[in-house]
């Protein structure tokens, strides 16, 4: 018999997030997904309480630097082995949008928020059998990285800044 594995997805609550998060408590494992909207973590919640697995939803803005922390402690504590991390979560902005934390907000959501997650839950996930990350990203774009501008505060491009953040 297989046991419930716990899988944490940030972004779960709109695309491919939300998707693996569907087919995860579908097969019965237990699902943290975090999210800014509430209603869609409701709905994802409800079509989780009538599949064989579960899942709990938790609002926040992983722009933030202090939420995103705030959100690994809980999920730590509440889930001492975690099975997989899945980063999903990503919103393109046309204009740039520097956070109330000083940071452009692709490089803070895109890219600080995954750092955050993959070493603030390593001793969790050290903690399962097989544990695995897995990265959803922009994958074999050639836009090169601008190390002079990583927060896109001079020439901003949406496109640009999100695959700068990959």
């Amino acid at each position: 018999m297989r046991s419930t594995k716990t899988f944490v997805i940030t972004g779960g609550t709109d695309g491919i997030g939300a998707a693996v998060a569907r087919a995860l408590f579908s097969r019965g494992d237990h699902v943290v997904v975090i999210g800014t909207d509430p209603e869609k973590g409701d709905r994802l919640a409800r079509e989780a309480a009538t599949a064989p697995g579960g899942l709990d939803f938790v609002r926040a803005d992983l722009s933030l630097m202090s939420s995103t922390r705030r959100v690994i402690d809980e999920v730590v504590e509440a889930h001492p082995a975690i099975d997989g991390l899945v980063l999903c979560a990503r919103y393109f902005r046309t204009h740039r949008r520097v956070t109330a934390e000083g940071f452009e907000d692709n490089f803070a959501l895109f890219y600080l928020s995954r750092v955050l997650f993959s070493y603030g839950l390593l001793d969790a996930l050290e903690k399962a059998e097989r544990p695995a990350v897995v990265n959803v990203a922009g994958p074999g774009h050639d836009t090169p990285i601008d190390w002079d501008d990583l927060q896109s505060a001079e020439r901003y491009d949406g496109v640009r800044a999100m695959l700068g953040c990959r």
